[in-house]
């Protein structure tokens, strides 16, 4: 099994790409600094922080067990 290493990139968004139409957190394509593209989810949006953090949680344990998953980053 991987070892876990548990901290976040952080990325800068430098463009804001456009609105995705679906989803409950509002999500967007942004470019970051970095280059690459990334979809974000807001804090603001009506599910709450909670669910942001629900799927933080779950996608480090998928990453944990060696599952395929995009790299998850603070923006």
């Amino acid at each position: 099994m991987p070892t876990p290493d548990l901290a976040l990139r952080t990325v800068h968004v430098t463009r804001y790409i456009i609105p995705l139409r679906e989803g409950g957190s509002l999500p967007a394509l942004v470019e970051a600094d970095d280059g690459f593209r990334y979809v974000v989810k807001f804090r603001g949006a009506g599910q709450g922080i909670k669910v942001l953090v629900a799927e933080l949680i779950v996608g480090e344990i998928a990453r944990f067990l060696g599952l395929k998953m995009p790299e998850l980053v603070f923006c």
